[in-house]
């Protein structure tokens, strides 16, 4: 009654060093858990049907053929369905395996080889956390003229996208002067930034006029590129206005 949950996993890789780092991540940070590996179907077969682990971590490119290929093999075999699935690729396509990836059994892990990166994905698997509803994760926020948004330094663990109104973004010289970087509108996004680089805020961000923006979790952003196209717009247009500027900056 009182044992803990066994944390059993299995790694499919034909890299050496990834297979021993992403054990050596789960066996620190998972309680009572053991690691099993294999490189193909066949090791991988034998292993689902003798231990059926709680989760399989599985890379897209293998040594005898595709990752995405043993995904699919697991997904055709019923006695499977309780087993949680994670596919280390650099780019996550979500297409590939649409409805697995919405319900949650299926995650994409970019960074297989940054440590809180592998720990917050399965993190989802061995303490899940109640399904929220997706219109839940996003918060109306609004400002008054002159309201700081955030500031220079801050941590980055929200995006915003601005319904209405107009920000301005600046940041302090060493005599504490103002160096303005520019106007954020309507449509845009602001704060998109701590999403990729995980860096705190490089810039103090106030409204100009009243605003009106939604602010979007970073953990969500993934979810709003694939499953809400004009979001994603806006921040595709946000990135290349950015990249517009930073290059007249640099040409002068």
């Amino acid at each position: 009654m009182g044992q803990e949950k066994k944390n059993t996993f299995l790694i499919v890789s034909g890299d050496k060093t990834r297979i021993q780092r992403c054990t050596d991540i789960l066996t620190r940070n998972f309680p009572n858990c053991t690691v099993f590996h294999g490189s193909e179907w066949f090791e991988t077969k034998y292993k689902l049907d003798n231990v059926h682990p709680k989760a399989i971590l599985i890379d897209e490119y293998l040594p005898k053929g595709s990752g995405f290929d043993i995904v699919s093999k697991i997904l055709k075999e019923k006695n499977n369905d309780d087993i949680s699935i994670v596919i280390m690729s650099y780019v996550a396509d979500h297409d590939i395996f649409h409805h697995e990836v919405n319900s949650g059994r299926i995650q994409f892990l970019t960074e297989p080889d940054r440590e809180q990166a592998v720990i917050d994905c399965i993190s989802k698997i061995v303490s899940p956390k109640k399904q929220e509803n997706p219109q839940q994760q996003y918060e109306l926020k609004q400002l008054q003229p002159g309201e700081v948004l955030f500031k220079e330094g801050d941590r980055t663990e929200l995006a915003y996208i601005v319904k209405k109104g107009s920000l301005r973004a600046y940041c302090l010289d060493n005599e504490g002067d103002r160096i303005m970087l520019g106007e954020i509108m309507a449509g845009e996004f602001v704060g998109e930034m701590g999403h990729f680089n995980q860096d705190p805020r490089s810039a103090t961000v106030e409204a100009i006029t009243e605003v009106e923006l939604i602010a979007i979790p970073n953990s969500a952003i993934e979810n709003v590129i694939f499953t809400r196209p004009s979001w994603a717009k806006a921040l595709v247009k946000t990135l290349s206005q950015r990249l517009k500027k930073a290059n007249k900056a640099l040409t002068g």
